[in-house]
This record gives structure tokens, sequence and C-alpha cells, in this order.
């Protein structure tokens, strides 16, 4: 990770501008840029695989077919039905006692942080890190 304190100097740890990268032993490589100072923030993913990408805004999900592998394919368009919100609330909802299941399991929760905190421990190190998934540590 590399990125800086670039508009945030209230005594934060974390980098308010960022850009991520990692590689996986499974030949996927996958990066992300933050910047959080700037009032037009949007959330964005973008897949891209040999068949094609998948685009997610806020407002729509859109397959894009590779012309290449996949010449007769077609773009698709779809609409998320879950409200932003849902995520936190059944987390709420649970702490309460009054939320059916976990939409994400402590667990998953875990796997998911580790890619986060990696990217923070890189940054603070000022070099490139790796899991140790035996010892399920950073090194």
């Amino acid at each position: 990770m590399t990125g800086g304190l670039y508009l945030w100097k209230d005594g934060r740890e974390v980098p308010d501008t960022m850009n991520v990268a990692m590689e996986h032993a499974e030949e996927l490589l996958f990066t992300w840029d933050s910047g959080f100072g700037n009032e037009r923030l949007q959330v964005t993913e973008d897949a891209l695989g040999d068949n094609g990408s998948i685009a997610r805004t806020p407002q729509a999900i859109r397959y894009y077919p590779e012309k290449k592998t996949r010449p007769d394919g077609n773009e698709m368009t779809g609409m998320t039905k879950a409200d932003p919100k849902a995520h936190v609330a059944n987390f709420v909802d649970n702490i309460r006692g009054t939320g059916g299941p976990l939409a994400c399991p402590f667990e998953l929760g875990f796997r998911v942080a580790i890619a986060c905190r990696m990217a923070v421990e890189s940054y603070r190190l000022g070099r490139s890190v790796r899991w140790d998934a035996g010892k399920e540590e950073i090194v």
C-alpha cells in the first residue's frame, strides 16, 4: 500500500488517500484505490476477467462481455434490490437479539478484514507484506 494523509490533518493514523495492490497464489491480482478528500465520493467495483467485466455502482450492476473470448456475448444491466443499509441493520438487530442469521458471519468478516489489515500494515512498514495462513498472521 502507498498513500498518505493528504487532507484530514486531524490525528488519524490511516491514510485518507491510498492505492493497494494484492497478488494471490491463484493467479489473481486485485487493486483498490480510495480517496476521502473529495465531496463527490462514489463507491464503484469492477471485476475484470477473461470472459468479461462486471461493474457495480450504487445504481446498477452491468456485465460487459470480453469480445476476444465471447464475441457473441451481450451486455447486461441489472439493479440491486438490497438496501445499502441492510447489512448494518442486520448486525445491529443481532446485537439486540432481534435479528435472524447474520448476513456476514464472524469467520467471513475476519477473512475479509485480513486484506484491509494487511494494507495498513504495509503502509506502516513501508514494504510489502504476506499472509502466513498456517500461523494466521501477517509477515
